[in-house]
């Protein structure tokens, strides 16, 4: 399969989002002014940077995740990776997020919104739409934005969130966090390799572009070539 020669990439925001997501996997900061031009510069920086400041340590880095998950959540041996997660962690799930972060000092994925809160989101919306396309009377005008936005607020307390996409077990869990944190868990000791760095790379590119990600290769560029004028 031939790599893409670029993943098209305008500049308006697209590259931004990608190395915010390279800055919190590995655990690393990057300047503002790096000039670099392809996916290969981004795989030998972040190589460099793990083989500088990693433990070059050997345990599979899920495994350590799981590990520190289950201590963190007060389960015994006996619980494996197959456990359903919902029992385990009840019914404030936002709340016992905030605790395995802390515990752990992993960052956990992000939630899903349930239903207020889908709702909730919904009535900021329309109350920002009533503010800026509605040509009624501006009393009539604030007061229906007002009552929707507090709408809004009145419903997000009702929100109990839903688990990350495919995070049914404690399995499902400890990967997700594992793929979050690489950068932390190899300076603890977790097994971070050049090929498992690249393989995270090309997965974080395609997310941002919408391209398969075996189709990124080390001399694929961000941006597409501006056209010469004539």
């Amino acid at each position: 399969m031939q790599a893409l020669d670029t993943v098209g990439w305008t500049g308006d925001g697209d590259d931004t989002d990608f190395f915010l997501a390279i800055e919190r996997t590995f655990d690393l900061r990057l300047r503002s002014n790096l000039p670099w031009t392809r996916f290969g510069e981004v795989r030998d920086h972040v190589v460099s940077h793990v083989a500088a400041h990693g433990g070059g340590g050997t345990t599979c880095a899920t495994q350590m995740t799981f590990y520190r998950l289950r201590r963190a959540l007060g389960l015994g041996r006996r619980v494996g990776p197959d456990e359903p997660l919902a029992p385990l962690i009840g019914d404030k799930l936002r709340q016992a997020f905030t605790d395995l972060e802390a515990d752990t000092d992993l960052k956990m994925p992000s939630t899903r919104a349930g239903w207020p809160g889908i709702a909730g989101g919904l009535c900021f919306a329309i109350a920002v739409a009533i503010l800026a396309f509605t040509t009624w009377a501006p009393p009539l005008r604030i007061f229906a934005a007002g009552a929707t936005a507090y709408a809004g607020l009145w419903l997000r307390p009702f929100d109990r969130r839903r688990l990350p996409h495919g995070c049914e077990t404690l399995g499902d869990l400890a990967r997700l966090v594992t793929e979050q944190n690489r950068g932390r868990l190899a300076r603890d000791g977790a097994r971070l390799t050049g090929p498992d760095i690249w393989r995270i790379i090309q997965q974080l590119a395609a997310e941002e572009s919408g391209v398969d990600p075996d189709l990124i290769g080390p001399e694929t560029t961000f941006f597409r070539a501006k056209a010469r004028a004539a």
